[in-house]
């Protein structure tokens, strides 16, 4: 995958909205499980995204 392409930015873009989930799921739900699960989906998106990026 190369930068600026199709997939990464829509792999970005759901970076950004897991982030924005697990901020919002922190703040407003009691439970903190919700807020772990979304920011680890992103952070392992994000590296899975890393790993696409490196081996094209």
């Amino acid at each position: 995958m190369t930068r600026g392409s199709k997939a990464d930015e829509i792999m970005t873009l759901l970076f950004m909205l897991l982030g924005i989930a697990a901020v919002i799921c922190y703040f407003t739900v009691s439970d903190k499980s919700v807020f772990l699960y979304c920011g680890g989906a992103a952070i392992v998106l994000r590296l899975i995204q890393y790993v696409l990026r490196f081996i094209h």
